[in-house]
């Protein structure tokens, strides 16, 4: 429903309806505001209005931040480049925002982060504007896909050396029993952290995983080393939180990785990311014996190929093997 003011010797009409972002115009007499706001609501009601480009950026992504990333998985890193993209291009109108723009915040950022980081926010401003053009109405470009990003190779080999896990294991508390998990189930940080008592089944040795980055809920096997330290975080949970309907582990995916990496920082373990767990989970998973499609069952993995990325088996090993 359309509101109209005067307001020093002019008509401001406002429109307001779900699904739409608040619209406001000026004009000179109340018949033509009249007009304009019965035109509008039509439009609306038959789906042609389209928004003007006339807000900031910041306010397309605080709309996104509010209605549309709280329905994703990784909302919690989401809000994180949502808050950066705010930071850098929150003033810039939309109405203006073009390749040059982007250009100049890619040359920009990449005095400060990795060309994958780089990508990784412009996925989401990507996501923010086709957003805004196919749900919102708005009538605007999206200029993302007219820049181009530094080629990289984000693929790492990064494995455990002889003293390191026992240098991690010194950790205490939920991060060494997380630790432990990760490196006995290659299970990914978010899986580990959204684990709730229900999910396990100490009888037959299973962990369910419900919600996946391939959105494929799997059932993986749990070794008795992974089993103990389950059971030891439920026992320091249960009397604390109703485990049924909560997370066993209390730490946030941004806290985890930020307590991995100081413990990291204390024993001077260079370029080592908690995901290098799971990379090390895995080849430890086929120097058991395990096949590809064994493995890939624990893992998660869709695609072979993607599976063999994130094995690194050590030659000498191979070695042993071979006789």
């Amino acid at each position: 429903m359309a509101s109209i003011r005067k307001r020093g010797g002019k008509y401001h009409a406002q429109i307001r309806k779900s699904g739409y972002p608040s619209i406001t115009q000026t004009f000179s007499s109340l018949s033509i505001a009249k007009r304009w706001a019965t035109a509008t609501e039509a439009d609306m009601e038959r789906n042609l209005y389209v928004a003007p480009a006339d807000g900031t950026l910041g306010e397309l992504l605080d709309r996104y931040e509010k209605e549309i990333s709280p329905l994703h998985k990784s909302h919690e890193i989401e809000a994180y480049r949502l808050k950066t993209l705010k930071k850098h291009l929150g003033n810039q109108r939309v109405a203006t925002l073009t390749s040059t723009v982007i250009a100049k915040y890619r040359d920009g950022r990449l005095k400060t982060v990795s060309p994958a980081s780089l990508k990784r926010e412009l996925v989401i401003l990507s996501s923010v504007l086709n957003t805004a053009i196919k749900e919102w109405g708005f009538n605007i470009d999206n200029p993302v896909a007219k820049v181009s990003v530094p080629k990289f190779n984000n693929a790492r080999d990064r494995r455990l050396e002889v003293g390191e896990e026992e240098k991690l294991l010194t950790a205490t508390g939920e991060l060494r029993r997380i630790i432990i998990l990760a490196l006995e189930t290659g299970m990914r940080r978010g899986e580990i952290l959204r684990i709730k008592k229900s999910h396990i089944d100490l009888a037959r040795r299973t962990l369910l995983i419900p919600l996946t980055k391939t959105d494929t809920p799997r059932t993986i096997p749990l070794s008795s080393r992974a089993i103990a330290t389950l059971r030891e975080q439920l026992s320091k949970s249960q009397n604390v939180i109703p485990m049924e309907e909560t997370t066993l582990f209390s730490y946030t995916a941004r806290g985890l990785s930020g307590a991995f990496l100081r413990l990291c920082k204390k024993y001077e373990l260079d370029n080592l990311h908690f995901h290098d767990l799971r990379h090390e989970a895995t080849s430890r998973l086929f120097e058991k014996g395990l096949n590809p499609v064994e493995v890939a069952t624990i893992t998660g993995h869709k695609d072979t190929r993607i599976l063999m990325r994130y094995t690194h088996l050590r030659a000498e090993d191979l070695v042993r093997r071979l006789g």
